[in-house]
């Protein structure tokens, strides 16, 4: 297939434009890019997919969300009491609807890859499968856990871990691609964490580990435990960097492990010390659009955050060089309906970004040469019938919740 012409922004770390140009997908990756002439000369059989002169780029990577918890909206579901509560509502059905309508918000914003932190305390073992089984018929990219958490029984932690194995490597023994298991856990405070983490790494086989900070610290409260931090096989995924003491961001950096960050004032601070990836965490999946003055430094800052920092670790964990357009890596990227009045270039990519290229319609989506949305339509599920069964499992979900 050849989708074009259109404007391509590669991503990456030092990300090229090019302007009238097109894609050229062979199964599952980018062939090639050219001048749509050209190639559509050199494989006069291929099909077009017509871009309209639209901007394509990298699929968005969205590196924490509780995919589920979409469910809850309108609740007004604030402390982590209320959340455990919510999440010990759910059934196995109300799993696989949740997530698709979370996967469909996520795939309408440009998002192909989600890494998913889950807890339905009512059906451990059989949540994971509803949350794979969701992003195979959607057509998204999907790593997800359940978590073991520090306010759980030493049995519970025990079973959540042990799920997580053993789904783990049954992923990887049916060779779905798209589809990762790792293990997950959630610290409230900062002596659970190396208890966790110890627990994890017993069973751990070589599996990343996603760490929830579910922190809740008081100014004075200090990392002061370096070096205690066990060893992993994977570079971890931290959750929640804007909750983190100083001085466990730095052994965490140490380690080589990413960190993700979800808020906002908290993040513009946290980007100036140290590369922090995007997660959308219960809110909506879709990437945050940046607001205020455009300061020197701010724009990389935002840019780094979608395209660099979630794509080296999500590359790392799924074995393909996600968050990029170019020959060889994975066909994941977006069809976004802007048409700059103004140079886009990499000189300029930042100021697009910040003022109109992350406001602009996603029309079209790609997850792994496959056409998951089309001119807004989605084609991979129906969106409407998802939208419905979501609802109905939204209002028992919410009956049981008194």
């Amino acid at each position: 297939m050849i989708v074009g012409p259109c404007t391509v922004v590669s991503g990456g770390p030092e990300p090229l434009v090019y302007d009238n140009a097109a894609v050229r997908v062979v199964g599952s990756h980018i062939a090639s890019i050219g001048p749509l002439g050209d190639l559509a000369s050199s494989h006069p059989d291929e099909p077009l997919w017509p871009a309209r002169g639209r901007v394509l780029m990298p699929g968005f990577i969205n590196t924490h969300a509780h995919l589920a918890h979409g469910l809850a909206r309108g609740l007004g579901l604030r402390t982590g009491a209320e959340w455990r509560r919510y999440d010990r509502a759910l059934s196995a059905e109300d799993v696989t609807w949740g997530v698709q309508a979370a996967l469909i918000e996520g795939i309408r914003h440009g998002v192909t890859t989600v890494v998913d932190f889950h807890r339905s305390g009512a059906c451990l073992d059989l949540s994971l499968n509803e949350v794979i089984g969701a992003a195979e018929r959607t057509g998204v990219r999907v790593a997800t856990c359940y978590g073991a958490a520090e306010d759980d029984t030493p049995l519970e932690r025990r079973a959540a871990i042990d799920e997580c194995v053993g789904f783990a490597h049954d992923l990887e023994r049916s060779q779905r691609g798209r589809l990762r298991g790792m293990l997950g856990v959630q610290a409230t405070t900062l002596r659970g964490i190396e208890t966790l983490l110890a627990e994890a790494m017993e069973s751990a086989g070589g599996l990343a580990v996603h760490v929830d900070l579910a922190l809740d610290l008081t100014p004075a409260e200090r990392w002061t435990r370096a070096g205690s931090l066990p060893g992993t096989a994977h570079p971890a995924l931290w959750a929640h960097a804007e909750r983190a003491p100083r001085g466990l961001l730095g052994a965490v950096r140490e380690r080589g492990d990413a960190l993700c960050a979800t808020g906002g004032g908290a993040v513009s601070a946290l980007v100036r010390e140290a590369e922090v990836a995007w997660g959308s965490d219960d809110g909506a999946n879709a990437p945050p659009v940046p607001e205020g003055a455009l300061l020197p430094g701010i724009a990389d800052a935002h840019y780094r955050r979608l395209f660099v920092a979630g794509a080296r670790w999500a590359s790392d964990h799924f074995g393909e060089e996600l968050g990029i357009v170019r020959p060889g890596a994975p066909a994941d990227f977006i069809l976004v309906d802007y048409r700059p009045a103004t140079e886009l270039s990499p000189r300029t990519l930042g100021a697009h970004l910040w003022h109109g290229l992350l406001r602009a319609p996603v029309s079209g989506v790609m997850v792994a040469g496959s056409v998951v949305m089309d001119n807004g339509v989605m084609v991979s599920v129906d969106e409407r019938e998802v939208a419905v069964r979501a609802r109905e499992c939204a209002r028992r979900v919410w009956e049981r919740l008194g």
